[in-house]
């Protein structure tokens, strides 16, 4: 009888190594490596860290997959959070993240990295090398019942201002893995194209989901379309996961051609995905599933896998389990559930702000059906009062979007004296103005 899963993610490649020694874990670049072969590099890496007593957080400047991977499974064994950065951010904005989470350790393979004053710079080749068995980290403090205690931190897109740190604990991770894993029936003999940045929590979600199944993870760098497309057929991916202009591409790249019949799941999140590019995919035989989450959330939270999935703007679907979901009086999207962050980052990794009695309060608006499904309305600091009525501009391009002869458009707006904000639309495709204005008075309530 197989033992028991931990909930502490810091032993689930050990409990993958002892279950499936020889299963691949990982393909990257050509590369292969068994999940015995990754504990052993996971373990020689965690002995090279050269943490000290008052290492809570580790830094992490790099778009090397394997880099990220190493780091992200050392820091979970050894207890520490891992704070992935950017490398397109500006280094004001690194030094500030670091700063604003007490990290006083940064992993890089850009030598030049500035860096605050305090903070420990350690060149990735050195714990990448072989030679020496390095350091013995401070390893054995953190007992397995810490379920509080903080192991990866994300820096939001900072769409409100500075990027914040998004603090998950081991429990958020564990909860987020069981709820998804569950959902997508992710099992040891899977394997995940993983072509997300490393530093957003969908990419690095899919790390660690497939290491709580055992299953194998298809390690791209970065989205190149023509290589995402090769590695989709040559490995036989089960599972994707991609942004709407990506799916889009490989559309474009592949015209007419399907995706492997291994494929069962095409996760679709980071943004609205259109009717018509959805009803495109599904013709070719995609297996879309629409989700919905942020980091906030340990990534997904709603998801949407019916035959119809995507067919309906703004349709992302209903909590996967463990989650509870509520609107406020406007609309306002609130979540709760044990996979929630614990708060936004603070240098003492105390539980932070962000929550009201463990709701999460996002800054998106949606609408409940009679069967649960949440469909969105756009972002609450995106609203326009024209004559004093609310308008949620997504919902005015998802109209215009559906417009034949129109390929893609946006909605703002202009001061009116007036009215307050007069509407001003965007629009690519071989339509009129004249046209498009009349398709909107027909389709739009009081247009």
């Amino acid at each position: 009888m197989a033992a028991e899963l931990s909930q502490w993610p810091g032993d689930w490649l050990l409990h993958a190594a002892a279950r499936y020694p020889s299963r691949s874990a990982i393909w990257l670049a050509d590369r292969q490596f068994s999940y015995a072969e990754l504990e052993q590099q996971v373990a020689r890496f965690s002995r090279r860290l050269p943490l000290e007593p008052a290492d809570r957080v580790v830094g992490l400047l790099s778009a090397d997959p394997q880099l990220v991977l190493l780091l992200l499974y050392a820091s979970a064994r050894l207890g520490v959070a891992l704070l992935p950065l950017d490398p397109q951010l500006a280094p004001e904005r690194h030094q500030r993240l670091l700063q604003q989470n007490g990290c006083r350790l940064l992993i890089t393979d850009q030598p030049s990295a500035d860096h605050p004053a305090g903070v420990r710079l350690i060149p990735a080749a050195y714990l990448l090398g072989d030679s020496g068995a390095g350091p013995v980290p401070i390893c054995n403090v953190v007992p397995r019942d810490s379920p509080d205690r903080i192991l990866l931190i994300i820096a939001t897109s900072g769409s409100t201002g500075d990027p914040k740190g998004v603090m998950l604990s081991a429990s958020s991770l564990a909860a987020s893995t069981a709820a998804v894993n569950a959902a997508l029936g992710l099992g040891s003999a899977d394997r995940w194209l993983n072509c997300l940045p490393f530093y957003h929590i969908a990419g690095l979600a899919i790390l660690y989901r497939c290491l709580r199944a055992g299953a194998g993870v298809v390690l791209q760098q970065g989205f190149d379309v023509a290589r995402v497309w090769d590695a989709l057929h040559r490995y036989r991916a089960t599972h994707i996961s991609l942004v709407p202009a990506m799916l889009s591409r490989l559309l474009d790249h592949a015209e007419t051609c399907s995706p492997p019949d291994s494929l069962r799941v095409a996760l679709i999140g980071g943004g609205p995905l259109s009717p018509r590019l959805a009803q495109r995919a599904r013709q070719l035989g995609w297996p879309l599933v629409i989700s919905y989450g942020m980091s906030e959330t340990g990534s997904m939270c709603l998801m949407d896998d019916s035959q119809q999935a995507g067919f309906e703007a703004g349709v992302v679907g209903a909590p996967l389990a463990g989650f509870e979901l509520q609107l406020n009086g406007v609309g306002r999207i609130r979540l709760r559930g044990p996979a929630l962050m614990v708060g936004y980052a603070n240098p003492r990794l105390q539980p932070g702000t962000g929550l009201e009695n463990g709701w999460f309060e996002s800054g998106d608006l949606g609408q409940l059906s009679e069967q649960g499904q949440l469909r969105l309305l756009g972002r609450a600091d995106d609203m326009l009062i024209s004559g004093g009525r609310n308008i949620h501009p997504q919902e005015v391009e998802q109209c215009l979007q559906a417009c034949p002869g129109l390929t893609a458009a946006a909605v703002t707006s202009s001061h009116d004296p007036v009215w307050g904000d007069r509407l001003v639309a965007f629009y690519v495709g071989d339509i009129s103005c004249d046209a498009l204005a009349q398709w909107a008075r027909e389709q739009l309530p009081s247009a």
